[in-house]
């Protein structure tokens, strides 16, 4: 019975924690010149938004819990968009192998250009704890390993936005693709970047906890050679709703040991936080 937990809770590792491994070329290059990235509409983010999605594995049922939350918020350089994916073990696997995961992309709002990507977590007792910030008055993309140093590596930007695997899934929502369409998108994971064609692969009906839903199904796919989750042998499958505000209702994640199934429990659009009072000036002594 122990085995299948840890082969479980390594499928969550890959998903959760994306490899670190040393960039190919050197750990610095010189920016190449680059085209201003073109201005993206953020029709695709819903501040308050707050996805739950429950994933379970076999017989051994559920596996882990995913949680999406969009928050909108002020900065002095302009508004910003903040989506927090956080990724935690449950059941039997989290008592074998604990893993959780907290990944964090600020966009910015006028644009929709990332701006930092921050991903922190755990896996048994493997600390992960990486940002990659996005220069575009330099043109270079900085990742910094704060727990392993040696991976760090600054590398040129690519001339269009690349997001977080889970945000540009978050985007395909609103694409609305019709089976045989599809749709490219440019993907990071640490210092690497890498496109990825999103297939609509037909219809389907999904009973959820969250209710019964027609939906598209979506099945991204590298385009050229295969990288990141997907050179390892990963691929997945993306359920979203059809209607006025489609929403990622199931995802499923093929591993070497099986497929993870995760599906939609909470799809919830909280309202804004009140402002909180100045605090009151402490009396005169």
């Amino acid at each position: 019975m122990t085995r299948a937990p840890l082969l479980l809770a390594f499928a969550l590792s890959l998903l959760a924690a994306r490899a670190e491994e040393p960039p190919a070329a050197a750990q610095t290059q010189q920016p190449a010149a680059i085209a201003a990235a073109p201005a993206l509409p953020c029709a695709f983010m819903r501040p308050g938004e707050v996805v739950e999605l429950r994933m379970s594995y076999g017989l051994l049922g559920t596996a882990g819990t995913t949680r999406i939350e969009t928050l909108a918020e002020p900065s002095p350089a302009g508004p910003r968009f903040r989506i927090r994916v956080a990724t935690k073990s449950r059941g039997l696997v989290d008592m074998v192998y604990p893993v959780t995961n907290d990944s964090e992309s600020v966009l910015d709002a006028a644009t929709g250009r990332p701006l930092t990507l921050t991903t922190k977590g755990k896996n048994g007792r493997r600390l992960t704890e990486k940002t990659t910030t996005f220069d575009y008055e330099k043109g270079l993309a900085v990742h910094v390993n704060s727990i392993r140093p040696k991976y760090n590596a600054t590398v040129p930007l690519p001339p269009e936005p690349a997001y977080d695997l889970m945000v540009a899934m978050l985007q395909a929502r609103d694409w609305r693709l019709k089976p045989g369409e599809s749709r490219r998108v440019l993907c990071v994971n640490d210092e690497e970047f890498f496109p990825i064609e999103v297939v609509a692969i037909g219809e389907e009906k999904v009973k959820t906890p969250a209710g019964t839903f027609e939906s598209v199904v979506l099945e991204p796919r590298p385009v050229g050679k295969s990288t990141s989750f997907f050179e390892k042998g990963g691929a997945l499958k993306i359920w979203i709703s059809k209607g006025n505000r489609p929403q990622i209702v199931r995802l499923d994640t093929k591993t070497k040991i099986g497929t993870i199934t995760a599906l939609l429990t909470r799809d919830e659009t909280l309202p804004p936080a009140a402002p909180q009072p100045a605090p009151a000036p402490e009396p005169a002594k």
